[in-house]
């Protein structure tokens, strides 16, 4: 299959309202309910690379709806800093007891593991470079991103550009586009 690359560039902001399709629309916001958690996500990772912490801070700053593992590692950062179960479990709305119970195998895991087991232990240098590049570019993504790779593929836009949008469609959901591209 060959891809090809429009040179022609549409400004979504210009495209009327209703030339959007649902596939766009839903597109369209599941890219900028990423981005807003991205977003929160660095705003954290500032806050916790420029360490200006007090006890506590590193789970009381979570951002809503973190993944467990992020979870798991502030607490277990919090541990390692010094700060108490009472703390921990405060600042997540529960008490000692339960925040102990939940987390408190996975710091004990944290500090048994070795240069030979952990690859953060490792090459800490290495990891903490990558960090610093995230924090102070702000930058989420890695790679070959294009500049408008969510514009430059909207539905909408393909109509104005001459583009195959049913083909596109066809093509996505794993059906052949044209009897000379089947299998």
């Amino acid at each position: 299959m060959t891809i090809e690359i429009d040179t022609i560039q549409v400004d979504p902001e210009q495209l009327p309202v209703d030339s959007f399709t649902e596939s766009d629309i839903a597109r369209i916001e599941l890219v900028n309910l990423i981005e807003s958690s991205a977003t929160r996500l660095g705003e954290y990772a500032q806050m916790v690379g420029e360490d200006l912490a007090r006890s506590g801070d590193y789970v009381r700053a979570l951002p809503h709806g973190v993944e467990n593992s992020v979870i798991r590692q502030a607490v277990i950062t919090e541990r390692v800093r010094g700060t108490s179960w009472e703390t921990i479990g405060e600042a997540l709305r529960m008490s000692a007891t339960d925040a102990e119970k939940k987390w408190g195998a996975a710091e004990a895991k944290w500090r048994r593991e070795s240069r030979a087991t952990d690859p953060y232990r490792k090459n800490p240098g290495g990891y903490a470079a990558s960090a610093d590049q995230y924090i102070t570019t702000g930058k989420p993504y890695v790679g070959t991103a294009t500049r408008r790779p969510l514009s430059a593929s909207l539905d909408a836009a393909a109509h104005l550009t001459g583009r195959d949008v049913a083909a596109a469609d066809r093509a996505f959901a794993g059906t052949p586009a044209c009897t000379h591209c089947s299998p």
